[in-house]
């Protein structure tokens, strides 16, 4: 009776078993189908990420590394949609229209869009800088290239302030053209360097036309605009150098500086704390160019086999031509004028036309 007992027992036992072995069986069989669901469904995650990294790729864009350490391949169609696209561009002109930062600028048409732009731009700006002064007692008392030449000055002072913001961006903050110094490019270094060639065509554009007009020429200065003027087309031309040409771009940061110094010549107030301050920071924008050139040259170094073997032949003579001149020439000329001009304030434009070297330029002498 005992085994009789027992065996229905044992038999319950083993209908248990076999029971949970069934259901053990399908659990894993749900958990493999699951884990197959679970892979098609990343695979075709990663399928969408990797169609998503092509057109922004294609776009001139790149995807930031999507996911987190423990599941790099979780990825849905809304993480894709709010993943940050990063070209550190993209965090400078943005700031000025969106557009700036999508524009196909490979297409000559959209390049000579941003170039003539740039130059109705600059145009209209010295139009108002002309019809502003017209209302003040300074401007009206300037000679009529004396006026010429304060409105250049405020034309160039916007645009040295817009050169100073790019050059710091590429400098301290860019971390794509760097990478490759040649052929590299962003939105950004696009959007300021069609700027600067639209500007240099204005600027050479009107002093050709005052050369002509007052007969007088200056070499450094027709010099150094003409060869921007042409390295900068070349540049665009090519597609080639972003990264140099961008990050020169601070040298300009002389330039609000020098309008300043200029205006306040001739308005008579040489000898304000206005005008030492402004003329000190002045002579230290020259000692920085030279550091800029300086790190320019370091980064040829860095780079030189890859310089060598890819930058095409025109740009490379013609940013070591400018660059050897910048350096060696332009720069240490202008500091040492600049810093001869502070300690004895003089209009050396217009040094030909003043009597008085401690009044040179101040508008007063013409009127008493």
């Amino acid at each position: 009776m005992e085994d009789e007992n027992t065996l229905p027992k044992e038999s319950t036992s083993k209908t248990n078993n076999d029971g949970n072995t069934k259901a053990s069986e399908e659990t894993e069989t749900e958990v493999k189908s699951k884990k197959e669901k679970g892979k098609s469904c990343c695979s075709f995650r990663r399928c969408f990420a990797a169609i998503c990294c092509c057109c922004m790729t294609k776009k001139g864009k790149k995807v930031e590394n999507i996911g987190t350490a423990d599941d790099k391949t979780s990825l849905t169609s809304q993480e894709v949609n709010d993943c940050e696209y990063i070209t550190s561009a993209m965090g400078l002109v943005e700031y000025i229209h969106p557009y700036l930062a999508e524009a196909d600028y490979r297409k000559t048409s959209v390049k000579l869009t941003f170039i003539f732009s740039s130059f109705i731009f600059y145009s209209l700006l010295y139009i108002f800088s002309h019809v502003f002064g017209s209302g003040t007692r300074t401007y009206n008392n300037l000679t009529k290239k004396e006026k010429v030449f304060w409105n250049l000055a405020v034309v160039r002072a916007i645009y040295g302030i817009f050169c100073t913001i790019v050059g710091i961006w590429a400098i301290f903050v860019d971390e794509e053209l760097e990478k490759d110094v040649v052929f590299a490019t962003t939105p950004t270094s696009y959007f300021a360097l069609t700027v600067t060639v639209g500007f240099f065509i204005f600027e050479c554009s009107a002093i050709i036309i005052s050369d002509i007009i007052y007969r007088k020429f200056s070499f450094l200065l027709n010099l150094h605009h003409w060869l921007s003027l042409v390295g900068y087309s070349v540049l665009m031309i090519v597609e080639s150098s972003h990264c140099f040409g961008t990050k020169g771009l601070i040298l300009e940061m002389s330039t609000p500086f020098s309008a300043i110094c200029w205006t306040v010549l001739k308005v008579g107030k040489a000898d304000t704390l206005l005008w030492k301050a402004n003329q000190f920071l002045l002579v230290h924008t020259f000692h920085l160019r030279s550091v800029v050139e300086c790190f320019l040259w370091y980064i040829t170094f860095k780079h030189w086999d890859r310089i060598w073997e890819a930058m095409p032949l025109a740009l490379f003579i013609m940013l070591y031509t400018q660059l050897t001149l910048v350096t060696f020439v332009m720069t240490p000329y202008w500091t040492y004028k600049k810093t001869q001009q502070m300690i004895v304030p003089v209009d050396w434009n217009f040094e030909e036309s003043n009597k008085t070297r401690m009044t040179n330029g101040a508008v007063e002498k013409k009127t008493a």
